[in-house]
């Protein structure tokens, strides 16, 4: 299992897909952080006759926990996720692998190990570059507070690492135990994007319908949707994010270790 996880870490580290994301994180964030203030305040001048205009204050706390100014750059760190748990099956090397291990299921595992180091080095990126970009829109007119819920927001950043490793683990079983890659990319693009959201309002609606019941929505359920909500310092969905990350990890890491148990390697 070591070896295996020092070859996917080693397969990792020559990834481009995965180099290329975390600069282009690392950069539309700081990019972000820059020229947002300086935008906001031109249009807030020239709609303010003349009055002067509130001051933008960045709190240090959400650039922590929102490690992405641009929401569906999630489809970066899913499609990075998509390419590099296939790579082994589109170059080919999966069968001499397989026949190596004691257990193929060390072949999943491993994978999601070092699927659980790249998620972390993908949200340690951006909120750093968030925390970059916040200071460097000082220049355009912005302030930055140093608040009193930075751990409030590291435990939201690790909730959200949680969240990630669910979706990864749906992603794992379509690419590892499907082995449909075009399947695999489209879900992670549809879950990055957030659009699921307005199939959730729809069931939502024809839920309240069905059984008279308003209260109901099943994106406090969903971990993509979790992914926008969970806040520990609002103690905001936070016991719903950690249950349903927990549960969607084993119930998915679960089904792609026996389906690529019980295929044949080609």
């Amino acid at each position: 299992m070591v070896n295996l996880i020092k070859m996917d870490l080693r397969r990792l580290s020559k990834s481009l897909l995965f180099k290329v994301s975390l600069i282009l994180v690392a950069a539309l964030n700081i990019l972000v952080g820059f020229f947002g203030p300086i935008v906001v305040n031109l249009i807030a001048q020239s709609m303010s006759n003349g009055q002067k205009t509130p001051d933008i204050v960045n709190k240090l706390s959400s650039s922590i926990s929102d490690p992405f100014s641009i929401p569906i750059m999630f489809i970066l760190l899913f499609m990075s996720v998509v390419v590099f748990t296939y790579a082994d099956f589109s170059h080919g090397y999966v069968k001499n692998l397989a026949g190596q291990v004691n257990k193929r299921s060390s072949l999943i595992f491993s994978k999601f190990i070092v699927v659980g180091i790249h998620n972390l080095i993908f949200l340690a990126v951006g909120s750093a570059s968030q925390v970059i970009g916040a200071y460097a829109g000082c220049a355009g007119g912005a302030k930055v507070e140093v608040d009193g819920l930075i751990g409030a927001a590291l435990a939201t950043l690790l909730i959200k690492w949680m969240l990630c490793m669910a979706i990864s683990a749906i992603l794992i079983f379509i690419t590892s135990g499907v082995r449909n890659k075009t399947l695999a990319s489209i879900v992670g693009f549809i879950i990055g994007t957030g659009a699921l959201g307005l199939a959730y309002l729809g069931i939502n609606t024809a839920i309240g319908q069905l059984f008279k019941q308003s209260s109901f929505s099943i994106s406090d359920y969903m971990p993509d949707q979790l992914l926008s909500m969970v806040d520990v310092g609002s103690n905001i969905a936070v016991a719903n994010a950690i249950i349903v990350a927990v549960v969607c990890t084993a119930i998915f890491l679960a089904l792609a270790v026996k389906t690529f148990n019980s295929r044949d390697i080609k």
